[in-house]
């Protein structure tokens, strides 16, 4: 495989993650490891510019993603929100979060409880004066 020396196209990006994936456990401060730290700085950039994150949680999204990623199943989170009624609701983003919800999101991915509940109230206002 050819050197990748930069990552400015969707093709660079995924080029660079195979050869990152293939990588990974190269021995520390092997040129192997350099080539590591060297592809995942240009793939650190590129994510920046074309799938830039947002700086304020949105607790929906990430409920979307574990889903998606099979992290939870929707049988495990169904128990947490009072059914498969109200699960549809708050991935609609039309309920906030319960309590089970957020605690799950906090475990997963270390958000502050505070922002999730701040989200979430903020939800629930809105969908209230609809």
């Amino acid at each position: 495989m050819p050197e990748i020396t930069r990552v400015e196209t969707e093709a660079d990006y995924d080029s660079a993650l195979v050869r990152i994936s293939e990588l990974l456990g190269a021995e520390p401060y092997s040129p192997e490891d350099e080539e590591l730290d060297r592809l995942s700085t240009l793939v650190e950039r590129y994510e920046e510019v074309h799938y830039p994150m947002d700086d304020d949680p949105n607790p929906h999204s990430m409920l979307e993603f574990m889903l998606d990623q099979q992290m939870v199943s929707r049988e495990q989170l169904i128990p947490l929100d009072g059914g498969d009624a109200a699960l549809e609701a708050i991935l609609a983003e039309r309920e906030a979060l319960t309590p089970g919800l957020v605690q799950v999101l906090h475990e997963r991915f270390g958000t502050p409880v505070e922002e999730l509940l701040k989200n979430s109230v903020g939800l629930a206002a809105t969908a209230a004066s609809d």
